[in-house]
């Protein structure tokens, strides 16, 4: 009995310190997400609106998004921050977050905002060649990331070049 016990602790342990990474893992990706906006430039037709950010398949991401956000701008636009429950949500943003559990539907996506001044975020490896802008891949137990530079130039962006020395890979 004091076996199964103990066992069942250290399953709660093990339980905890992945729920623990999972936080942290969401809070580097937000944290991200709102550096990248202060690494590339977008036209300048848009700027009386908002600065949206919309995350797609990720509400943990969407949530620390909303939190790190609040009273932020990027220029002087106000930082608005939306979860989109489907890709057929998707409108006008400046950064689209795409989470690992909807990125089968990538091609989708990228059709969608093709005329659009978006920056595409992902995070499952190989999604750089798919179209993504920007990729969180895991590079030695850590959350890095890769641009692929043709992809935002694509979408009439222009990304710094303090932001492409960060990158563990451009293309």
């Amino acid at each position: 009995m004091k076996k199964v016990n103990r066992i069942l602790i250290i399953i709660a342990i093990l339980l905890s310190c992945v729920q623990m990474a999972k936080g942290q893992e969401e809070n580097i990706i937000a944290i991200a997400i709102y550096n990248f906006s202060r690494y590339v430039d977008w036209p300048a037709d848009q700027s009386s609106q908002d600065f949206r950010i919309d995350i797609v398949g990720h509400k943990s991401v969407f949530e620390k998004m909303k939190e790190i956000s609040t009273g932020r701008k990027v220029g002087n636009r106000n930082i608005a921050v939306r979860y989109l429950e489907s890709i057929e949500k998707i409108t006008d943003s400046e950064i689209l977050f795409v989470g690992f559990w909807q990125s089968k539907e990538l091609p989708k996506i990228a059709d969608k905002i093709k005329s659009k001044h978006t920056l595409l975020i992902t995070e499952k490896e190989g999604l750089i060649d798919d179209g993504s802008a920007i990729n969180f891949v895991i590079r030695n137990n850590a959350i890095k990331f890769e641009i692929k530079k043709s992809n935002i130039l694509k979408y009439g962006l222009i990304l710094s070049e303090t932001l492409e020395k960060m990158a563990v890979k451009t293309y």
